[in-house]
C-alpha cells in the first residue's frame, strides 16, 4: 500500500492560481515525488495529464479519431478519483468545444469522425439551439464561457475555466487530504498555476482565431 501520506507531505502549499507570481514546485521535483507512489499509479497520473492537461485544446477534439483516441486513453486509467476526474474535464472540453462550433456557424453533424467525448455530447446535439444546451445547471458557467468566446476574449475564458477547475479540486482534495485524492488535486492544480503563469494575452488570443478557423475547415 502507497504512502499517501509521505507524498502528500512533501508538496508545498500552492496559492491560487490567479495570485501566485511563481511555481513552488518545479516539474522535475514535482516528478520525483510523484515516482513515490507505486509505479501503476504515476502512470495512471502521468496519462491523466496527457489527457486532461491545461494545455488540451478544446477545438483538438472535433474531427478525424481524436474523440476515439481520448476514449482509448481514458480506458488505461484504473484509479477511480483520477478516471472521474479526467471525465469531468473532458465534459468540460466537450461543452466548450460545442460553443466553439456554434460559434463558428457549424453543427456537430459536419464532423463525421466525432466532434466530443463524455456524458454529454448526446445531449448537447439534442438541445443545440439552446443557449446554455439546457446544462445551465450543472455548468453555470456556460453563458459566461459563450459571452467570452463571442468577443474573442481568450483570458477571460482561461480565468474562468480554471478557476471552476480550481473549486472542484478544492474539494477532491479536502474529501481526503492525505489520500489520493489530495495528489490528484495537487497534480492538476500545479498544472493550472503553470498554465496561468505562462500564459501570453497576444498568444492566446491568436490560439483562440486558429481554433476558430480550424473548427471551420474540418470536415
Amino acid at each position: 500500500m502507497t504512502n499517501y501520506y509521505t507524498v502528500v507531505a512533501s508538496f508545498p502549499h500552492l496559492p491560487y492560481f490567479a495570485d501566485a507570481e511563481r511555481l513552488p514546485l518545479s516539474r522535475l521535483r514535482l516528478e520525483q515525488r510523484l515516482r513515490m507512489l507505486e509505479t501503476d499509479q504515476s502512470r495512471q497520473i502521468f496519462q491523466a495529464e496527457f489527457l486532461a492537461g491545461w494545455r488540451l485544446s478544446a477545438g483538438k477534439l472535433c474531427g478525424g479519431n481524436i474523440a476515439a483516441q481520448y476514449k482509448t486513453g481514458l480506458q488505461r486509467i484504473s484509479e477511480p478519483v483520477l478516471r472521474e476526474f479526467v471525465e469531468y474535464r473532458l465534459d468540460i472540453q466537450t461543452v466548450v468545444a460545442a460553443l466553439r462550433i456554434r460559434q463558428a456557424g457549424r453543427d456537430p453533424e459536419q464532423y463525421t469522425g466525432g466532434w466530443g467525448v463524455g456524458h454529454w455530447v448526446k445531449h448537447i446535439e439534442a438541445h443545440w439551439d439552446a443557449a446554455d444546451f439546457r446544462l445551465g445547471t450543472v455548468y453555470p458557467w456556460v453563458n459566461e464561457a459563450d459571452s467570452y468566446l463571442a468577443a474573442a476574449d481568450a483570458m477571460a475564458l482561461d480565468r474562468l475555466l480554471m478557476d471552476t477547475v480550481w473549486r472542484k479540486l478544492s474539494r477532491l482534495g479536502d474529501m481526503r487530504p492525505f489520500g489520493f485524492e489530495a495528489i490528484t488535486a495537487f497534480v492538476f492544480k500545479w498544472d493550472i498555476l503553470q498554465a496561468w503563469l505562462q500564459r501570453d494575452a497576444s498568444a492566446a488570443k491568436q490560439r483562440f482565431q486558429v481554433l476558430i478557423e480550424e473548427i471551420k475547415h474540418v470536415q
